[in-house]
């Protein structure tokens, strides 16, 4: 996995493979190119980025890549427990009571976590829309595409080896702060720093007025709850080890988390970190929030696979066919040669002898040649009455599967083997029914079920 974060005065890079870190290198980026997490400058910026994966010879074109959030607006909603099908109305709702501006000047992500058997926190996300371009065109510049794009707070969040924590990350331009309790990020803060702090001094001051006003906003409305100076706390980035020098809180190293070099400085590439632990189980990832932020529009769109099955089965049938045709068409032309022969003895004997029963030894193998090609007919209609049936059971069974199921396979042995994957178990029951309803199936029975992660679950139908 190669992830890329995309500050104001850096570009940092580590590439991961299987839990260890193969490389880790960063290159300045001039002035200008960026302000407060924005970037000006996409063309530049794209070339910078194509440099440093150029001098770590670095091919791939998938990035996971962080994404500031300065400009980025963050809630935690929590809601009765809901069905699956009915969370992304509810989403919507939510983002319209909570979003402080028009949801036509963001995009905007969600992500439900279930808290209880009564209730579950929806997590909301906007980011401005002209944010979210500028780094997209970035990447395009640099020909990369972006197999996710995160917040770097919540990016953050996962260096963390404790659900309860508070996680900091102090760089020279800006800073991010993280509140999170029992696995959730409940406040994020992500800030410059004001033109009043240019020493590390003021700036670390800074950050800690700001972490203190954060802490008493969360304990403003948790009372019995409150987060105390015994709260774990996690620093990092250029002027993290200074802060955690001067915080009251019980700060605690970053966990090893990744295998790595001795010499890597994990508080220097956090946010990569983070975003490598994207994939990470859940007894290494404490927080249970995992947003991918990039637009629908720019995720790559998937292959057309049930298209590509239909396809393949309509060419088997037709091989199919082909095949009992050229053994039908041979079959008649030996029956046609035969009759002929039969013809040519019959002048003769007629000419010659004139004997009945020569005629009808004759007719005899006449009879057997028309046998045997009437052995062809049978099996042809057969086919044909099959490939019907056939293409009328496919055309079912696409037509009838909703877009938001991903078929992996569709095989017909002993009937029809169906498997895929689906959002969640209601859709799947739902296109069994629909597939019952068809009235072309005998029996269609749900031969496995179960949920993968959240918003995954595989399937596999056996219809008859």
């Amino acid at each position: 996995m190669i992830t890329l974060d995309i500050q104001d005065n850096f570009i940092k890079l580590l590439v991961t493979r299987g839990g260890q870190v193969e490389t880790a290198a960063s290159l300045p980026l001039e002035p200008g190119l960026l302000h407060d997490g924005v970037i000006i400058d996409p063309s530049t910026v794209g070339r910078r980025i194509s440099e440093l994966m150029a001098a770590n010879s670095i091919a791939e074109k998938k990035v996971v890549v962080s994404i500031s959030g300065i400009h980025s607006i963050y809630r935690t909603v929590p809601i009765p427990k809901l069905p699956k099908n009915l969370l992304d109305e509810a989403a919507k709702r939510e983002m319209e009571r909570v979003m402080p501006v028009s949801l036509n000047e963001l995009y905007t992500s969600w992500q439900s976590v279930s808290m209880s058997n009564m209730e579950s926190i929806i997590c909301l996300i906007g980011l401005p829309r002209n944010t979210v371009d500028a780094m997209l065109e970035a990447l395009r510049q640099a020909g990369l595409q972006p197999e996710a794009m995160e917040i770097r707070p919540l990016a953050l969040a996962r260096v963390a080896d404790e659900r309860d924590a508070i996680i900091i990350n102090a760089e020279l331009q800006s800073f991010d702060i993280v509140v999170m309790i029992d696995g959730i990020p409940e406040l994020l803060r992500s800030l410059p720093f004001t033109a009043d702090a240019t020493s590390p001094d003021e700036k670390v001051a800074e950050v800690k007025e700001e972490l203190d006003r954060t802490i008493a906003f969360y304990n403003s409305s948790h009372k019995g709850a409150e987060i105390t100076t015994n709260a774990a706390a996690f620093v990092s980035g250029q002027l993290g080890e200074m802060l955690g020098h001067t915080l009251e809180h019980r700060v605690k190293p970053l966990p090893q988390l990744l295998s790595y070099a001795d010499g890597l400085n994990t508080g220097e590439y956090a946010a990569n970190i983070g975003l490598a632990l994207r994939q990470a189980r859940p007894d290494i990832n404490r927080t249970q929030v995992n947003l991918n932020v990039t637009p629908e529009a720019y995720l790559p769109r998937p292959f057309p696979i049930v298209q590509l099955i239909s396809w393949a089965f309509v060419l088997l049938a037709v091989s199919v066919l082909v095949l009992f045709g050229a053994f039908t068409l041979q079959s008649y032309r030996t029956t046609l040669d035969l009759q002929i022969q039969v013809s040519n003895a019959q002048r003769q004997v007629q000419l010659r002898q004139g004997t009945q029963s020569t005629i009808n030894q004759l007719q005899t193998k006449i009879d057997a040649a028309q046998a045997a090609g009437a052995k062809f007919t049978g099996p042809l209609d057969t086919a044909k009455a099959q490939r019907e049936k056939v293409n009328g059971d496919l055309s079912a069974i696409t037509s009838l599967l909703p877009g938001i199921i991903e078929p992996n396979s569709i095989s017909y042995g002993n009937g029809y083997t169906i498997t895929g994957t689906a959002p969640d178990d209601t859709t799947v029951v739902n296109y069994v029914r629909d597939l019952i309803n068809s009235g072309r199936f005998k029996q269609v029975l749900i031969s496995s079920m179960n949920e993968q992660q959240f918003n995954q679950w595989s399937f596999s139908l056996a219809l008859q």
